[in-house]
């Protein structure tokens, strides 16, 4: 027994309209073409499903069974139809991501908002480690997408994906004599007493070049491995720091001010991928919102 689509189609129309005509119009043939393709369902199955009274059909109890069933099908089918167009539009999925602590504890957040604003049916999970946790997770296919710190140097199983530079600045507690000046200069943290990134820290590694190449020497107070962390050191009035401008813009405590520098000091990041996996659209659209984001808060003429 070979069922034909089209007759359960017309077969449907009939049921949900209980008219032929009206199923006729529904599927812009003719009446006698409905009529003609459910005579031809009922031969397929052997089946009596309507009487007829007067101008009335009346489905018999055959034709409400099946009536369920091809319903069941027409919906599952409407689901899948739903569910490719919304893979086509890049409406539902999943988006892994791994991130440095710095961009991880606002920027990132604030781009999966965005992102997910649009697609809300995206289902994202996001870890923040360390540079080399981040490429481990990207190397095992773990995550999508990940973000580290300065990489220079390839890594196996893993595209990076250099982004453009952006600018450090200067956290100074509220009411320090540099909070006066517009941009402070490299020259003007001769003497001052520095929190410091440990020594792995390629930003800290950029800093200590610019204050050399200035002869500009300060007072090391201590050194701690989140630039969140220096600057809540700050805020205790225990110096000043260098940070990168990630942690900058989520900064919500009265007792700090930043400031840009000058010369600039270059914050480096990376963006990393799993070698040989396919981007979809999911992950593209997240790039993309990531880069608006990257243009609204440090749009590129303004990193020098």
């Amino acid at each position: 027994m070979a069922l034909n689509p089209r007759q359960l189609e017309a077969f449907r129309c009939v049921m949900s309209t209980g008219s032929m005509t009206l199923a006729a119009e529904l599927l812009k043939i003719s009446q006698p073409a409905v009529s003609r393709l459910v005579k031809d369902l009922e031969a397929v199955l052997s089946i009596r499903l309507f009487r007829r009274e007067g101008n009335r059909l009346i489905p018999g109890d055959e034709a409400r069974r099946l009536f369920r069933e091809v319903e069941r099908f027409y919906q599952g089918m409407e689901s899948i139809e739903r569910v490719a167009h919304d893979l086509k539009a890049a409406r539902v999925g999943n988006l892994r991501i791994a991130t440095i602590s710095a961009l991880g504890l606002g920027f990132i957040s604030e781009g999966i908002q965005k992102f997910s604003q649009a697609r809300p049916q995206v289902s994202v999970s996001l870890d923040v480690c360390p540079s080399q946790g981040v490429l481990e997770l990207v190397t095992a296919s773990q995550v999508d997408i990940g973000y580290i710190g300065f990489m220079g140097i390839a890594y196996p199983g893993v595209d990076i994906v250099q982004q453009r530079d952006v600018a450090a600045v200067c956290v100074l507690p509220r009411g320090h004599a540099l909070t006066r000046k517009r941009t402070v200069r490299i020259s003007d943290l001769h003497g001052q007493p520095l929190i410091s990134l440990r020594s792995n820290s390629p930003l800290r590694l950029r800093v200590e070049t610019a204050l050399e190449s200035q002869g500009v020497r300060c007072l090391p107070v201590m050194e701690t491995t989140f630039a969140h962390s220096a600057c809540s050191l700050v805020a205790s009035g225990m110096g000043i720091t260098i940070a990168d401008p990630f942690t900058a813009i989520n900064l919500r405590d009265p007792r700090l001010v930043c400031k840009p520098i000058s010369p600039m000091i270059p914050y480096t990041f990376s963006m990393v991928l799993p070698t040989h996996q396919t981007r979809s659209r999911v992950i593209n659209d997240f790039i993309r919102a990531m880069d608006e984001l990257l243009d609204k808060h440090f749009p590129a003429a303004t990193q020098g």
